[in-house]
C-alpha cells in the first residue's frame, strides 16, 4: 500500500497533545505528515507556552513535540497569527509559513485533518 500524506490544521492549542499522538501514529506508519498551527493552536510553538503546559497540564508537551520532529514530521506556524500579540519564540524545528504554503501542501495530502 503507497504511503499517504496527512496535513494537520490545529486552531486550538488544547487539541494540540491528541494531534501529536495521531500524527505520531501516521508517521510511524511511514506516512508523510505536516501540522499546520494556526490562531490559538499556535501557541504550542513558542517557547514560552511549553513552560506553561508542564506546569498547569503536566504533560511534557516538548517532549512529544521532539519525538514528532524525529519522526519526520513537520511544523509549520502561521507568519500572520495575529493572537501573539509579542510574538514567537519559535521552537527548534518550526518554521514560519503563510497561506501559500498551506494551500500547497493540503492539495498534495490524501487528508486535511483539522482539529
Amino acid at each position: 500500500m503507497a504511503n499517504k500524506k496527512f496535513v494537520y490544521f490545529v486552531s486550538l492549542s488544547s487539541n494540540v497533545p491528541y494531534v501529536l499522538k495521531k500524527a505520531l501514529k501516521n508517521a510511524e506508519e511511514e506516512n508523510e505528515v505536516s501540522i499546520f498551527f494556526d490562531l490559538d493552536g499556535a501557541r504550542v510553538l513558542d517557547k514560552r507556552y511549553m513552560k506553561i503546559m508542564e506546569r498547569t497540564h503536566n504533560m511534557d508537551l516538548q517532549q512529544l513535540m521532539q519525538q514528532a520532529m524525529d519522526k519526520g514530521i513537520e511544523f509549520f506556524g502561521c507568519q500572520m497569527n495575529v493572537l501573539i500579540a509579542d510574538g514567537l519564540e519559535l521552537v527548534d524545528g518550526a518554521q514560519l509559513s503563510g497561506v501559500a504554503t498551506f494551500l500547497e501542501t493540503a492539495y498534495q495530502a490524501d487528508a486535511v485533518l483539522s482539529y
